[in-house]
């Protein structure tokens, strides 16, 4: 069996983008939007399941995953944290896929993440005795963030806005826990963050 044939990805897409003001994962970058990027991203690493979760402006995100075949399941408690879209996405991929033995979870606000850095992460959950395996940038840890079958069930007991970032820190035992990504850090929040990305990559074209 393939490394990743047991492997779930949910990329996280149902925030409000207050700072933006308009959704954000919409946005065109290199020909596509954030999302149908993310979204190839996650193709690229060969999982078994992908899921996209949605809330905040669920009429156009979900007509645009429509256009693009991209799956998604809507959260309807997206307001309560990006907790609840992580318990969401993982109850649906354990739904039609409950033998899942890993899920990855991806933000589709980072474009600078590349299928490489999520290789290097897939064999290190692969090749270690971890049960997580995360990025770091700019001095912290957080998304992309892959975890093993173990801790599905602290995934799906998780609250509040900050996600996933208590549970991985809790299980950073070693260096193997760790990929580092320098660039992981750009994630656009406002239309300053954005413009500063296009025009760096019309700069370095």
């Amino acid at each position: 069996m393939e490394r990743e044939s047991q492997l779930g990805i949910i990329i996280l897409a149902a925030g409000k983008a207050s700072r933006m003001g308009n959704p954000k994962a919409l946005l065109p970058y290199k020909g596509h939007s954030f999302l149908q990027n993310t979204f190839y991203l996650a193709q690229s690493v060969n999982p078994q399941a992908i899921i996209t979760v949605l809330g905040h402006y669920s009429d156009q995100m979900s007509a645009h995953c429509k256009q693009y075949n991209i799956p998604y399941v809507l959260n309807i408690a997206y307001e309560e944290g990006m907790s609840t879209s992580i318990r969401c996405g993982l109850n649906q991929l354990l739904y039609y896929h409950p033998s899942l033995k890993s899920v990855l979870i991806l933000l589709a606000d980072q474009p600078k993440i590349v299928s490489g850095h999520l290789m290097k992460m897939i064999f290190n959950l692969s090749n270690n005795p971890v049960k997580m395996v995360c990025t770091s940038y700019g001095g912290t840890s957080g998304v992309p963030a892959i975890f093993k079958q173990d801790l599905f069930h602290d995934l799906l007991q998780l609250k509040g806005e900050k996600g996933a970032k208590d549970l991985i820190r809790k299980n950073m035992n070693c260096e193997q826990n760790i990929v580092a990504c320098e660039e992981g850090y750009i994630d656009i929040d406002t239309p300053e963050d954005y413009n500063q990305l296009i025009l760096a990559e019309k700069l370095y074209k």
